[in-house]
């Protein structure tokens, strides 16, 4: 009895790879995630469908694969990045650069891909996999080496302290409408880090 293996994605012809994500991603911004479609993807590609199905198993993970390529290794290397002194000033610089430099103007791309999440679990898997996970790490490793300076409180989680900051990313993204600018992401770290300090006791 024979048993299927899942294609080596090393064996994709380079070529028609770089067709397809580049055609997977020029059509979710231009039309969204929720209309776009496999045969649409290969026909802009030039590609045959079952092509597309033979490396990604739904449209989702290939507009992710396409996304993800394009932010992943300037993302992570950003944030990395971020070694002074000053915990603020640094967060400031790690969640402008995600946000404003780095996702820009693919911030549509990311809520499709929020969205899609919601009813496909091997998508958001790959998704927390890919970008959400080593991303926080990097920055929750941040947030302890800024408890261990004393600008944190040290009883804090890092991944709860994570939330706080993000999360007013993506209510504004995914609920709330309105700027996602320089100026609202120096607010959002403004906000979060009067949460965030050591408590400082009178009389010390």
């Amino acid at each position: 009895m024979s048993t299927t293996r899942a294609p080596d994605p090393a064996r994709r012809n380079p070529h028609t790879t770089a067709a397809i994500l580049e055609a997977a991603l020029g059509m979710a911004r231009e039309i969204g995630l929720a209309r776009v479609t496999i045969e649409g993807i290969a026909a802009r590609a030039g590609v045959g469908k079952r092509t597309v199905y033979r490396w990604w198993p739904s449209k989702g993970a290939v507009v992710l694969d396409a996304w993800a390529q394009q932010l992943e290794e300037r993302l992570h290397r950003r944030l990395d990045t971020a070694q002074t002194g000053d915990f603020e000033a640094d967060l400031k610089l790690m969640v402008k650069d995600a946000w404003i430099d780095t996702i820009g103007d693919t911030r549509s791309v990311l809520a499709s891909i929020v969205a899609e999440s919601q009813h496909d679990p091997d998508l958001a898997a790959q998704f927390r996999q890919r970008l959400i996970d080593p991303a926080t790490a990097l920055v929750a490793e941040r947030i302890r080496r800024a408890q261990a300076d004393g600008q944190v409180a040290a009883d804090i989680d890092p991944y709860r302290a994570i939330e706080l900051i993000y999360a007013q990313l993506y209510y504004r993204l995914l609920v709330v409408r309105g700027p996602n600018d320089e100026a609202y992401v120096e607010d959002v770290v403004e906000l979060a880090m009067r949460g965030l300090r050591p408590t400082r006791r009178s009389g010390a």
